[in-house]
């Protein structure tokens, strides 16, 4: 069994007082990290995806690091919306990873645990054309190629929904604008789906699962506040006493597992 721990969406700010939504999101972090430290299995690695501050700037970096510095598992990240690749290189710890396209402005790679191939990918677009995603068709193309070159199962990693929620105002604005181009390489890739172990995503505040033509794709809440995600929503409303939370997922050589942690603030 390969153990992962995920979760996303910290929004850290520049200091420990920072506050956003009505919550210190740098207290909550501490917290989950906590949790996280007291699990009476070691995890196999940690993987945050994305939206690790608030707004990217070399002090919230620094932060997060601060924040982070007592995890012991290989701890990998993953761009989201407010994030900056060249910010999250320079300051967060690295783990051992090959790079998917050649590219400093991005955070694109995969690496092998256990049984399994893992991928990341950056689909952050302009702030002015945000806050849904978009993948690069170079990773599109860099990650059916390198899915062919082996035969490892594999999971992927991202930040943005691939499709519509049933909520209009996530479906609008939050989803990746090429989703369908993903599943349809994780589809050719996997006829039998048992090459493609799940696609883990943050960024909607919520977790939510969705099941499409066979392949897992898995959303978690955020530890900082929550969004709702009623059919109906305008602009979501804020949950600024929802639990803190992540995830715990665990590859089993024939299924996937995951089972979600929750903290009272």
């Amino acid at each position: 069994m390969l153990h992962v721990i995920h979760f996303s969406d910290t929004h850290l700010g520049e200091s420990p007082d920072f506050m956003v939504q009505g919550v210190n999101p740098y207290k909550r972090t501490l917290k989950l990290v906590e949790a996280i430290e007291k699990l009476n299995f070691q995890p196999d690695l940690i993987i945050h995806t994305g939206d690790v501050t608030n707004a990217p700037s070399t002090k919230a970096y620094q932060t997060a690091a601060e924040s982070f510095t007592s995890l012991k598992a290989p701890l990998y990240f993953t761009t989201g919306n407010h994030d900056d690749a060249r910010l999250i290189k320079q300051y967060l710890p690295s783990s051992p990873k090959t790079p998917l396209v050649d590219d400093e402005d991005r955070l694109a790679y995969h690496w092998n645990a256990g049984h399994l191939r893992f991928y990341n990918l950056d689909a952050r677009v302009p702030d002015e054309d945000g806050p849904h995603g978009e993948i690069p068709q170079n990773q599109l193309d860099a990650l059916r190629e390198d899915i062919a070159s082996h035969d490892l199962p594999y999971a992927v990693f991202l930040h943005f929904p691939p499709f519509r929620m049933g909520s209009i105002w996530m479906d609008k604005k939050l989803i990746l604008t090429n989703g369908p181009a993903l599943h349809e390489i994780l589809k050719e890739s996997s006829p039998d789906r048992y090459r493609i172990r799940g696609v883990f995503f943050g960024h909607t505040h919520r977790s939510i699962q969705l099941y499409r033509e066979g392949i897992l794709y898995s959303g978690i809440a955020s530890p900082a506040f929550q969004f709702s995600m009623t059919p109906e929503d305008g602009p979501p409303s804020i949950d600024q006493d929802s639990p803190i939370v992540f995830n715990h997922i665990t590859f089993l050589p024939n299924s996937t597992a995951i089972k979600e942690y929750t903290i009272t603030p």
